[in-house]
Formats: C-alpha cells, sequence, structure tokens
C-alpha cells in the first residue's frame, strides 16, 4: 500500500475513471472496470427505487441518479480509506510493541529491527525494516547510521509515537546502562493508547450506525404524506413535491458524504493543533479588563438609544425589559469573551501539555532539563509557545531559580501542570536522586496525564459528530412542511371547487 499524500484536490476529479483508480490504487485497492460497472449498476437501481417510493417522474429520478453517480467516488475513497487507516493503526501499534520488547532484550537498534522484520515477514513494511538494516551494516558516508534509519520508518508511518520511541532508543543506546524500567513505562503508554483508539473506533462505529438509523428514518417517513392520503388529495405529480423530494434525497446523500469524510480519519498520525490557539493565548495573558470595559460601553451606546427610542414612542414596558437585557450584556460581553477564550485555552492546555511533558521526559535521557525544555519548543503545541518563550528566557536570566517553574501556565491553576513543574525543578537543581528513577516517575505520571487528555479531545470528536444526527430531522422537518402545505393547497381546491 502507498503512503497518502496530503495534497487536498477537487472532489469532481474522481468522476475521472483514470483519476478514481489512481486514487484507490493509494490505499491498496484495485478498481476494475467490472467493479465500475457493478458500482454504478447499483446507484442506477437505488435511484430507481427511490424514485418509485417517492413517486418521481423520469426526469427527477435521474436527478438522484446523477446526485448519486457524483457522490459514489467520495464514498468509495472514504471507504478503502478507512480500511487503510485500520490496517495502519493496528501495523504500527505491533511494531511498537515488538520494537521496544525486543530492543528491551538486545539493547541495540540493530538487533531489534532483525528480531522486529521477523515478525513483519511481508509487505511494504517488511521492506521498509530491510532497508533501514541494510543502512545500518552498510553505510559509510554516515555519521549517524541507526537514527537515519530509524527516520526511514518514520517517514513510513508518519506517527509521533513511533518518532518518540526511536528518539528514546537511541538516546539509551548511546548512554548504555539498563533502560527497561522506561520501556515499560513507554510500553504502558503504548498499551493505553491503543485502547483509546479502540474505543474511540468503536465510539465512531456508533455514530455513524446512528447517523445511517436518522437518514433511513428521514427518507422513510417523508414518504408518508405521499400515501396516507390518496385521490383527490394526491400531491406525489405536484413539480414542487417532486423537486422538494429530490432535495430531499440529495441532501441526505450529502449529509452521510460528510459525516462518513469526518468519521474517516486517521489513528496514527500527528493531528495540527487547534486553528489560532497560539493567538487565543495571548489574547487571554494580555486581557486588560479596564481598556476592554471602555469598547463595551461604547458598543451599548446605540442599543441603548435605540431602545430608549422604541420604549418612549411605544410606551411598551416589554421593549424597556428586553433593552435593559440586551444592554447589559453589550455592557459586559468583553467579560463573558474572556471567561469563554480562558476555557479553551484551558481545555487545549490540558490536552497538548502531556504531548510536550512527554518529549521533555525523553530528552532527558540525554540532556539536562533547561536544554530539553529547549529542544522541546521545536515540536511543541501552539498554545504552549509563548508560555515556554517565557520559561526559557527566565531559566537564562537565573538558571537555578523556582520561580520561572512556579510562573509557568499558574494563571490557569491546573495541579497536572504545576506538579509536573515542581518534578521539572527538582531534576534541574540536582535534589531528586536517582535522575533515572525520577524520568521514569515522570514518564509514568505524563501517561496517566495523557489518557486523561486524550479522552478529553475524543469526547470533543465525538460530540462534534452528533449534529449530523440532528441534520436529518431538522430536514425531515423542511419536507413534511413542504408537503402539508401542499396538501392544504389541494385540499382548499377541491374544497372550492366542489362547492
Amino acid at each position: 500500500m502507498k503512503k497518502h499524500g496530503k495534497k487536498k484536490k477537487s472532489s469532481l476529479r474522481f468522476l475521472r475513471y483514470k483519476n478514481l483508480t489512481q486514487e484507490l490504487a493509494r490505499y491498496g485497492y484495485e478498481f476494475t472496470p467490472k467493479k465500475a460497472l457493478v458500482s454504478y449498476g447499483i446507484i442506477v437501481l437505488l435511484a430507481a427505487i427511490f424514485g418509485l417510493l417517492y413517486k418521481l417522474q423520469l426526469p427527477y429520478i435521474a436527478a438522484i441518479g446523477i446526485i448519486g453517480v457524483v457522490f459514489s467516488p467520495l464514498v468509495l475513497i472514504q471507504t478503502m480509506k478507512g480500511k487503510y487507516h485500520t490496517t495502519m493503526f493496528s501495523m504500527v501499534n505491533n511494531y511498537m510493541e515488538q520494537f521496544l520488547y525486543s530492543f528491551k532484550k538486545n539493547k541495540t537498534v540493530l538487533n531489534a529491527l532483525m528480531e522486529t522484520a521477523i515478525i513483519f515477514d511481508e509487505g511494504e513494511i517488511h521492506e521498509i525494516l530491510l532497508k533501514a538494516m541494510e543502512h545500518i551494516q552498510y553505510a559509510t558516508d554516515s555519521e549517524d547510521p541507526e537514527e537515519e534509519a530509524l527516520a526511514m520508518i518514520g517517514e513510513f508511518f508518519h506517527c509521533e509515537r513511533v518518532d518518540a520511541i526511536h528518539s528514546f532508543v537511541i538516546g539509551a543506546q548511546r548512554r548504555g546502562g539498563d533502560a527497561g524500567g522506561s520501556i515499560a513505562l513507554l510500553s504502558k503508554n503504548r498499551a493505553m493508547w491503543a485502547e483509546r483508539i479502540i474505543n474511540l473506533q468503536k465510539e465512531f462505529q456508533i455514530v455513524k450506525r446512528n447517523i445511517m438509523i436518522a437518514l433511513v428514518a428521514t427518507l422513510m417517513i417523508c414518504i408518508l404524506p405521499l400515501y396516507l392520503l390518496g385521490g383527490d388529495l394526491d400531491i406525489s405529480a405536484i413539480p414542487l413535491c417532486q423537486i422538494s423530494a429530490v432535495v430531499l434525497i440529495g441532501i441526505c446523500m450529502l449529509i452521510y458524504v460528510k459525516a462518513d469524510k469526518k468519521l474517516c480519519r486517521s489513528w496514527i498520525e500527528k493531528e495540527t493543533d487547534s486553528m489560532g490557539m497560539d493567538k487565543k493565548y495571548l489574547q487571554v495573558r494580555d486581557y486588560d479588563e479596564a481598556k476592554e470595559a471602555k469598547s463595551s460601553q461604547k458598543m451599548a451606546v446605540i442599543p441603548a438609544i435605540l431602545f430608549i427610542g422604541a420604549f418612549v414612542y411605544f410606551q411598551n414596558i416589554a421593549i424597556l425589559v428586553v433593552g435593559i437585557v440586551v444592554v447589559l450584556f453589550f455592557l459586559n460581553q468583553h467579560k463573558v469573551g474572556h471567561n469563554l477564550a480562558m476555557k479553551k485555552v484551558s481545555r487545549e492546555i490540558e490536552k497538548q501539555f502531556p504531548n510536550w511533558l512527554m518529549e521533555v521526559a525523553l530528552l532527558l535521557q540525554t540532556d539536562n532539563v533547561q536544554m530539553a525544555i529547549r529542544k522541546s519548543l521545536d515540536s511543541a503545541p501552539d498554545v504552549l509557545i509563548h508560555a515556554l518563550n517565557e520559561l526559557i528566557y527566565d531559566l537564562e536570566e537565573d538558571p537555578n531559580a523556582i520561580e520561572p517553574y512556579h510562573r509557568f501556565l499558574k494563571e490557569y491553576r491546573n495541579p497536572d501542570v504545576q506538579s509536573a513543574m515542581k518534578m521539572l525543578y527538582a531534576l534541574s537543581s540536582g535534589n531528586a536522586g536517582d535522575v533515572t528513577k525520577q524520568v521514569e516517575e515522570l514518564i509514568d505520571r505524563n501517561n496517566t496525564m495523557m489518557d486523561k487528555a486524550e479522552k478529553l479531545t475524543q469526547e470533543d470528536k465525538i460530540a462534534g459528530m452528533k449534529i449530523y444526527i440532528l441534520l436529518p430531522s431538522l430536514l425531515a422537518s423542511f419536507k413534511l412542511m413542504v408537503d402539508m402545505a401542499l396538501l392544504l393547497v389541494v385540499f382548499l381546491q377541491n374544497l372550492t371547487f366542489g362547492m
């Protein structure tokens, strides 16, 4: 299977058979002309079935068929992509488990790769492992063949957890000694991550099932007005009824495609941080209540004048009450906005801090605390960038001071963050006793934090998908209102002619 690229493409280009086959080949699926004929034949059959159920005329049935043809390549691509991502997750999970076990036993990258290659004895991953081993054994112009070899594997998986494990084993091999404790904790972290992903996959399947049920229920309910009343009250032949049925079916297909796209995701690739979180952090950090209050007062002037004028003119107490509520909201909108931004940044920190801390913990295998924090800046999440820059600046001014560690994100009152920073200070000051043991304790504590943080992330993903369960009911309401209006018009017309 070929690694899927990140380049965004127009969905219409996949209507061409050549483009569709090339895209599906990325996920290891061969789309033959016979399979294409079957796929489009099913679409025509479904269009005919829905056309008969909704009593549609031939042009409207053809419209449904065209919409189905436009959407079908996306459905097919997303189905194959979903299978590909599931396979990659299973592969990367097995690779990390075996590689950590083999490194713990053999203590060298080469021997660990040799043993891992025996488990993955076929496919593209086997070829990558062989190439990596050959690079370690035969590269003559390389300063660090092990690191370059592991980078090849990391490029194949494109998974930050694999990169973190590779970074750890390189440091452990250079340092020597027994890294069994840290490896055991990394293995525990991997197991917790795999369990979370499996649970999330199950949750996504439940959401997808519920979306399908909602869509099918919508399509079935909207058929009822066409069959409950017949004879003179038959509205099925009215053009507006036919058009609204096509719109209904088309939007249902669109909802399914959009929901399927959201549910089809990589389980191993690093996701980008929420857009603009660095700016949101600065907005909270630089908040000036007095200045924002003046802006709110200026914004409240116009609504106040409008409502006062309306009250004087209409002499209605309801206008006065509504006006007071609206003006009070404008006067306090800066506080509401600040509180919402504060909560959003706080939640993002809670999700992203454990990832950063794991990076620092792994860097501590070879660097001191200050250097580890400085190096972690390159891959730090956006929401932590500004706070880390302040921390690094303060530590350069006074490397032995405890205050920079205490001030780090203090305003967010996160006990996990404060506890971790105290441990980092203890490590930096040399008061932590056995450094290896303390680093292992830091990784162990971080495992718990990461589990909590990633569960929050999963809750956000699932909550965002529930809108697709509600949309079909809104769509059904629209269609039923159109049909009820048409029934009323037909009924009144029959009543008029009858008289």
